[in-house]
């Protein structure tokens, strides 16, 4: 079944509970003016919305703007407030992730590589760290 932009729009709303009087209200609080007139005509597809009233629907619903326009999903993750050996860090656990993903389909090795070992050690690592600091307020 393909769902075009439309559609995508629509069931992001759908899923949050909102009418359409909510959710361009919504939008408009957060400083991109949208009526929803204009919402109507972009879930009924007589329009498509520019980049930059796109670029709020997307962060609203946390989805990329290929999403809404391609159906490509791809989650966004904020990485602000993280230091830059976390992000590392993510970006190397989400490429683990993947790669056992695809390797769940072509091999039967159940034990964890040397390297998805030391992942595993450094994030525990950085949420000792981090239960470390809140402890520290705990006193």
């Amino acid at each position: 079944m393909v769902i075009d932009f439309s559609d995508r729009l629509r069931e992001l709303r759908l899923e949050k509970g909102y009418s359409q009087a909510t959710l361009s209200q919504k939008i408009t609080n957060l400083g991109q003016p949208l009526s929803e007139a204009a919402l109507a005509k972009y879930e009924s597809g007589r329009t498509i919305p520019n980049l930059q009233v796109a670029a709020y629907l997307a962060d609203y619903f946390g989805v990329s703007i290929d999403y809404l326009a391609c159906g490509e999903k791809a989650s966004v993750l904020s990485t602000e407030g993280l230091k830059e050996e976390q992000i590392r860090l993510l970006v190397e656990l989400i490429g683990a992730l993947q790669k056992q993903n695809q390797a769940r389909y072509t091999s039967t090795k159940t034990q964890p590589t040397q390297e998805q070992q030391e992942l595993v050690f450094r994030l525990i690592e950085q949420f000792l760290q981090l239960y470390h600091f809140f402890c520290s307020f705990a006193v």
